[in-house]
């Protein structure tokens, strides 16, 4: 990679400094990465998904540091009576998905009983995942619930140890150039650099950028309901939508100021995670990665919609992908998946249920096994995930699980 230009980070909190943390790390000695520090994060906490921990480890923060930092483990979400856990569920019988045997058996229990992430949560018990792939702990999963503020402190030193420099203060002049931005104005100093990115939650240097506006199937956002784990969740401070393009010239949009959906499942947080990852892998500085960038983001965005839609959202008239998945999956369990998903299928179909809305049929495939014989296996199944659970040790905190509910 040749020598890249100066990078300018404008916002604050967990948005800017894992933007910091990531590029410090990944142009170490090829730019300089500096953080004009607008904001800090509010108090509260926040969900994040599985695949967050990639990036931790990508970043070198072990489960001591982010324990220190007050991350807490997490089993599963909860969306008012209905559990939809991370990891595994069932497994796969015949080549046919778990929760087509699951529907043709029909005997009542919650697709959850045979989850063992969801067990164990029910329980107040908590292990690792196991690398054994015999082991029924290989089928955990967890994501993590984080403290705010002190999580964007643990990146701010994290970043600032890989070289980031940080500037506080406002924002007092935006210098154009057409469509990029030449240089901005702080605290007396002027900062120009080769790419910008706008951190900042309202998009202060990319406030010209069309806001498509999602208010009529996300009219209220959501928050996290009182749980053991989760408080109060700060939502984002635009209504619900996304840019028209998160790069614009030379800047580069990311969290709150691309897109706000403010479900408060951890999909805020893992579009930053995959923006960030995108901006390091696809430096968009020429008009062809710009415009790939500008899709893959649309992409991934609109699929965190379509979920948080399904969960709390209107659904009187969705937009056409997630009616298809709808279509599909009520005609007979069949779960439609696109490019830059940001859920496994297991969360569609624990989405779907809770949602009411229950296939008319499953996959004739899974009649290849004789009914009985079906739900013998089923049972053993479920047995062991419950013994499993009883086996686990109890956790220090409980209980693990994330609450979610409308506003």
């Amino acid at each position: 990679m040749s020598a890249l230009g100066d990078i300018v980070i404008v916002g604050g909190g967990v948005d800017a400094w894992t933007t910091a943390a990531v590029l410090a790390r990944v142009t170490r000695g090829l730019a300089t990465v500096t953080v004009v520090e607008t904001a800090t994060t509010p108090p509260g906490r926040m969900a994040a998904l599985p695949v967050l921990r990639a990036l931790h480890g990508r970043l070198g923060l072990g489960e001591d540091a982010l324990a220190a930092a007050g991350a807490l483990p997490c089993l599963a979400l909860r969306f008012g009576d209905h559990l939809e856990p991370f990891g595994e569920t069932g497994a796969a019988m015949d080549g046919v998905p778990f929760h087509a045997h699951w529907l043709r058996a029909g005997d009542g229990a919650p697709l959850s009983a045979w989850s063992l992430a969801a067990q164990a949560a029910l329980r107040g018990r908590f292990a690792p995942r196991s690398a054994d792939p015999r082991s029924p702990l290989s089928t955990l999963d967890h994501g993590l619930s984080l403290d705010g503020p002190r999580y964007a402190a643990l990146l701010a030193s994290t970043a600032e140890m890989a070289g980031a420099r940080r500037i506080t203060g406002a924002v007092e002049r935006v210098e154009r150039d057409g469509d990029r931005v030449a240089a901005i104005e702080v605290a007396g100093l002027r900062l120009s650099a080769e790419l910008f990115v706008d951190a900042t939650g309202e998009g202060v240097l990319i406030a010209d950028e069309p806001w498509l506006d999602w208010s009529h199937w996300l009219p209220t956002g959501a928050r996290l309901a009182e749980s053991g784990l989760i408080s109060r969740f700060a939502p984002a401070p635009l209504q619900a939508g996304r840019r028209a393009r998160v790069v614009v010239g030379n800047v580069v949009a990311v969290g709150g100021a691309a897109a706000a959906i403010g479900a408060g499942d951890g999909g805020d947080l893992h579009l930053l995670q995959t923006a960030v990852s995108r901006l390091a892998a696809l430096y968009p500085n020429s008009p062809a990665a710009a415009a790939e960038f500008n899709r893959l983001t649309e992409a991934a965005t609109e699929r965190a919609r379509d979920m948080a839609i399904l969960r709390w959202g209107l659904l009187a008239a969705p937009p056409p992908p997630l009616a298809w998945r709808l279509a599909q999956f009520e005609s007979r369990g069949r779960v439609v998946t696109y490019d830059e998903e940001t859920w496994p299928e297991s969360a569609w179909v624990y989405a779907m249920l809770a949602r009411g809305v229950i296939p008319r049929r499953w996959d004739p495939l899974a009649e290849r096994l004789p009914l009985d014989q079906s739900r013998e296996r089923l049972d053993r199944m479920r047995t062991m995930i419950a013994q499993a659970a009883d086996g686990m040790p109890r956790a220090d905190e409980k209980p693990h699980v994330i609450g979610m509910s409308p506003a």
